[in-house]
């Protein structure tokens, strides 16, 4: 309404305009560069010293939620509220290279599905390999479901009355490991358009966090380490 009113437009034309760009941003920037997660052998080529331990990880999954507007229908208000958030809202996976690039981006799915049916339903499962890791949080008991040959390392359960000195280290490891695919979700988060997704947008809602997350692979690397590798190699 607002550029409407500034360039003397009707709403509809602004509309047209946004939804082509959008529609065109995400064929280019995310379907061509993230197709497909990146192969173990290429991770290793900017792999951070805190993956020492977890040199054969292909991926760090976790899943954010987006708060959505409270539709009129019934059903698609019990679909899509989160009883982890108390709100209606939209879950998507999301996939973190050891380097914190965004690799992957699952479509949107109503708030209420738990993450263990998001990553058997989004087809995520089809792109590992044979002696591919997965590092992942408590809550993704997905074991069961990953193809042959490829682990999941999750944070120690607590069955004690507490964590064993090697427990400790295991748990300390794995989230410094982990912390980077909350850094990049907090940095998709930036994005206001995400903050609250409104009625007209919750069909175009994938698109457009789709969009965001390709978008933030452009800034600088979220890791130190890495971006000296970045500079290192335009030196060179």
């Amino acid at each position: 309404e607002d550029l409407a009113v500034r360039f003397n437009v009707f709403r509809k034309t602004i509309a047209n305009i946004f939804y082509t760009w959008l529609y065109a941003l995400h064929e280019i920037i995310f379907k061509k560069f993230m197709d497909k997660i990146p192969s173990r052998n290429k991770n290793r080529l900017c792999m951070p010293t805190c993956f020492n331990n977890f040199t054969n990880c292909r991926i760090i999954l976790d899943c954010t939620e987006i708060y959505c507007i409270q539709t009129k229908n019934m059903e698609k208000q019990r679909a899509t509220y989160s009883s982890y958030k108390h709100r209606n809202t939209l879950k998507v996976l999301i996939g973190v290279a050891p380097n914190g690039v965004l690799t992957y981006v699952s479509e949107l799915y109503p708030g209420s599905v738990s993450d263990k049916k998001i990553v058997k339903h989004c087809g995520i499962l089809d792109q590992f390999e044979p002696g591919d890791l997965i590092i992942a949080d408590k809550g993704f008991l997905i074991g069961d479901i990953l193809p042959a040959g490829v682990s999941l390392n999750i944070p120690p359960f607590l069955t004690t009355a507490q964590f064993t000195p090697q427990q400790v280290v295991q748990t300390r490891t794995i989230a410094k490991a982990r912390i980077h695919v909350e850094r990049a979700i907090r940095r998709l988060k930036c994005y206001k358009i995400l903050s609250l997704c409104p009625a007209n947008l919750i069909p175009h809602a994938t698109i457009v966090c789709q969009v965001c997350a390709a978008l933030t692979n452009f800034q600088f690397p979220l890791i130190k380490e890495v971006e000296n590798l970045f500079s290192d190699s335009e030196e060179d």
